[in-house]
């Protein structure tokens, strides 16, 4: 076969890639699409009568898991002519093999994982479907541009059937082959040491066994892996149990592996990443949400596990802030109420009174009531304090006869008294404070028609562009008032598309709120123009922005407007039916307001603590599944005296 050569009138080949024991690869171009494809020429002398099996066994296998985004895919299988056999349509993979990638240096522990990750996610889809590779090596996984793993080359792959669970036949390449495959009856664990191998000598740079052939079977056998320490210490353990001797101390299925190296993934995300949000406390949220997201593609983490994790790490630093300042606070607290005592004691009233002062100033927050506690101090050391702890008679009767006339008279009246109706005790209780019940929580979110809604956001114009809208929705009215149906609802579409081309300016300038603002109401506009189908591609759009704003105000620690946001947000992918995104944007508000209401509960803000419980009391009666922000909202919610 020549460069530039056209077979079967439609594949033009381009280059020359490679070849093995049974086969050429070419890159070639599909005429007809102008599409690239890797084209596998097997030949005639390669591929006797005897040896036709295992052709078919490749196509047999790769047929149950094209098009799965970690194994090659076989676009189809030509006849062949002249001395090849057949030609293996592939996809073309534009990038290096992982073994190219390893002659150029040691991976990172970050592209390491990524890699082990994609392999074990190609094996899965195989082992799921009974097919075992056999011959896992860094020449058979190619990587694209972004370094995305796939598994190729299932020429000597292994199809179980029904009954069988094990091979006995000795294939693959020596060198990456389990201790158990040199000696027959292995089964699909034999691809996870392969894995195993390669992932070390990636990090490392070196092959954990060295010798001959038969002196690395024995050292295999053995368990003898050498220099361990090379890799990072987070592989270790990993790669100790992948590469155990014995086989039932191995992983032992592909999805076992791929669970341990995710969860190694994520323990190095949540490192870097709470290092990052440490260090960052003073810089702007953009610019940390960018770092974050920068973090997040680097470890190809989904959005749901890195927002959830992020979550956790901003909760926690939170905590630990708040308990930093808690601890400085009680010190200061505690020194202010020792010095207090011993002024008492050395009945030093006025100098005890200031620093009682200056504790009780401590611990509030509100400027309203520090007013009134510093009204009441300044009041209180106006007052002179004659008597001792454990005044005389003399002092007394000294202090009665000071007392004006009248108050003299209501002394002698209560003393009179008391000698007649002796004293009962009072049961006396600490004044707790108290807030006012709401309605039901059942009635606190409701959805209006999208008429109404329009109604409303239009009689309050705030922007320049509002008023234009305003001048649409007017002549509206006008048209409903006459009972021109067909004039009323051409313009509420003209409306939909005036927010929507809003939504577009204002997404330019990376406004935000005004963007999902803008979709949402060009949603509420095409609803009532009865263009279902624009309302559910603005719907989308404001969900996401409305998502997008609310990562911002999370970032911000703004808890109670991502609340709002992730509500919103929900408000418009319910309309699109996208049932999985509204439950999880509820999930979301819920721990936005829980974080708010601990917060103003933690500062004795009772009242509005308990609006924000009833709130996700309300969120949660719409999910199927209420988070545990929900029981524990009702939890504390139960804790707070309440007003009927």
């Amino acid at each position: 076969m020549q460069i530039d050569q056209l077979i079967l009138g439609k594949y033009r080949l381009l280059e020359y890639l490679n070849s093995g024991g049974f086969s050429s690869v070419f890159r070639a171009r599909e005429e007809m699409t102008n599409r690239e494809v890797a084209i596998k020429a097997l030949a005639k002398t390669a591929y006797p009568s005897s040896r036709m099996k295992f052709l078919l066994t490749e196509f047999q296998a790769m047929s149950k898991i094209w098009g799965h985004p970690n194994i090659v895919s076989i676009h189809t299988v030509e006849p062949g002519e002249d001395d090849y056999v057949a030609w293996i349509v592939m996809e073309f993979v534009k990038g290096k093999s992982l073994h190219e990638l390893m002659q150029e240096g040691v991976l990172s522990l970050t592209d390491t994982l990524n890699i082990g990750l994609d392999i074990c996610g190609g094996l899965k889809a195989a082992h799921a479907h009974k097919i075992m590779h056999r011959d896992i090596k860094p020449q058979n996984i190619l990587l694209t541009t972004d370094k995305q793993a796939k598994v190729a080359d299932f020429s000597i792959a292994r199809i179980f059937g029904e009954t069988t669970e094990f091979a006995e036949t000795m294939a693959g390449t020596r060198r990456y082959m389990a201790p158990e495959q040199t000696y027959g009856s292995y089964d699909f664990r034999a691809d996870l040491y392969s894995t195993a191998l390669i992932l070390f000598q990636a990090v490392t740079g070196r092959f954990p066994f060295s010798g001959e052939n038969k002196e690395i079977d024995k050292k295999k056998a053995a368990g003898e892996i050498e220099e361990i320490e090379r890799c990072p210490e987070v592989l270790r353990n990993f790669l100790q149990k992948a590469l155990h001797r014995q086989l039932s101390e191995r992983h032992q299925s592909a999805t076992e592996m791929h669970n341990e190296l995710d969860r190694i993934r994520q323990d190095e995300y949540i490192k870097q990443a709470s290092e990052l949000i440490d260090a960052s406390a003073n810089s702007s949220g953009p610019k940390l949400a960018e770092a974050l997201e920068r973090y997040r593609k680097t470890f190809r983490l989904s959005l749901s596990d890195a927002e959830r994790i992020n979550q956790n790490l901003f909760f926690q630093r939170r905590q630990k802030e708040e308990g930093t300042k808690r601890e400085r606070l009680l010190a200061q607290v505690e020194k202010h109420y020792t010095l207090a005592v011993r002024y008492i004691e050395t009945r030093n009233y006025t100098n005890a009174l200031t620093e009682l002062h200056k504790a009780n100033r401590l611990c509030i927050d509100d400027q309203g009531v520090s007013k009134v506690v510093d009204s009441l101090f300044q009041k209180l050391n106006t007052i002179n304090v004659p008597l001792s702890e454990n005044p005389t008679v003399e002092e007394v009767v000294a202090l009665i006869q000071k007392l004006p006339d009248s108050e003299s008279m209501d002394l002698r009246t209560w003393l009179e008294h008391q000698k007649l109706v002796p004293e009962e005790p009072m049961d006396i209780k600490p004044i707790q404070p108290e807030v006012k019940a709401a309605g039901s929580y059942r009635h606190l979110i409701e959805e209006a028609s999208p008429e109404y809604l329009l109604d409303q956001v239009h009689s309050d114009v705030q922007y320049p562009h509002e008023e234009e809208a305003l001048h649409i929705f007017q002549q509206i009215q006008i048209f409903e008032q006459q009972g021109r149906t067909r004039q009323w609802l051409s313009l509420y579409n003209k409306l939909g598309k005036f927010y929507q081309k809003q939504a577009g300016g204002f997404l330019r300038k990376d406004d935000l709120e005004l963007v999902a603002n803008c979709y949402t109401r060009a949603r509420f506009a095409y609803t009532v123009a009865e263009k279902h189908r624009l309302a559910r591609r603005n719907a989308k759009k404001g969900a996401d922005y409305y998502t997008r704003l609310a990562r911002q105000f999370e970032l911000q620690r703004s808890w109670e407007e991502a609340g709002k946001c992730y509500i919103l947000a929900a408000f418009n992918h319910g309309y699109a039916n996208m049932l999985s995104e509204v439950e999880e944007c509820h999930r979301m508000a819920t721990v936005c307001y829980f974080n708010a209401a601990e917060s103003a509960h933690l500062n004795n803000e009772l009242q509005t603590a308990y609006d924000f419980y009833l709130l996700i009391l309300a969120i949660g009666e719409k999910m199927s599944v209420p988070t545990k922000m929900v029981s524990e909202a009702q939890k504390l919610m139960s804790e707070i005296p309440v007003v009927s």
